[in-house]
C-alpha cells in the first residue's frame, strides 16, 4: 500500500516539488524513524502527505486542507483509525509557522524532516522565489526561512546535528551576500 500512496503522491506532485522536496523529507523523516526507533512505514506515509493539501489546493492553509485529504486517502487504502489519525496530526502540525505543536514523536520527525529538507535545496528556494519576486526579496524570504527552520523547526537534537554542516555553510554564503543588498 505504501508504493500505492508514493505513487498518488508523486502523480500529484509537479517534478521539482517530488524531486526536490516531497523526496528529500521522506528520506529524512525515514533516516530519524530509524534513529528513533518509530514505525519506519507510518512516518514514510505522514512524510509522503505532509503537503498533500499544498499539491490539491495551494499553499495556504496546506496544514488544515491536508488533514482530511490524507484521511480521505488513507481510508482508500484501507489503513486503521490509529494510523490516520497520527498521519493528520503530522499534516495539521509540521508547518513551523502555525500554532499546532508536534505532539508525538512522529510528528515531531516530520515537522523536522520538512524543515531539513529546506536545508539541501537552498538554489531551488531561490528560484522559485524569484520567480513571484525580486532577487532581494526572494532573498529575504530565504534568509528568514532558513533561521525559522533552525530556530523552530529543528526541534530534534538528533536533527539539528545533522543539518549543522549545511545550515552554517547557507549562513555564510547568505552573511556574504548581504553587503551586496
Amino acid at each position: 500500500m505504501l508504493e500505492k500512496i508514493r505513487q498518488l503522491v508523486k502523480n500529484e506532485a509537479d517534478e521539482d516539488d517530488w524531486k526536490y522536496h516531497i523526496v528529500p523529507v521522506a528520506n529524512y523523516a525515514k533516516k530519524l524513524a530509524k534513529l528513533l526507533k518509530v514505525d519506519e512505514e507510518i512516518t514514510e506515509l505522514a512524510a509522503l502527505l505532509h503537503d498533500i493539501g499544498r499539491l490539491k489546493f495551494g499553499g495556504e492553509d496546506h496544514d488544515i486542507t491536508g488533514v482530511p485529504e490524507a484521511e480521505k486517502i488513507l481510508k482508500e487504502h484501507e489503513y486503521s483509525q490509529e494510523i490516520i489519525d497520527e498521519v493528520k496530526h503530522c499534516v495539521e502540525s509540521h508547518r513551523g509557522s502555525k500554532n499546532i505543536s508536534p505532539k508525538t514523536t512522529i510528528a515531531k520527525i516530520i515537522a523536522n524532516a520538512d524543515a531539513m529538507a529546506h536545508f539541501d535545496v537552498l538554489p531551488v528556494f531561490f528560484y522559485w522565489r524569484c520567480k513571484k519576486s525580486s532577487f532581494e526579496e526572494a532573498f529575504k524570504w530565504v534568509d528568514e526561512k532558513i533561521e525559522r527552520d533552525w530556530n523552530k523547526k529543528l526541534t530534534l537534537p538528533e536533527a539539528k546535528e545533522m543539518m549543522e554542516e549545511k545550515y552554517k555553510a547557507i549562513k555564510l554564503v547568505l552573511d556574504s551576500n548581504r553587503k551586496y543588498m
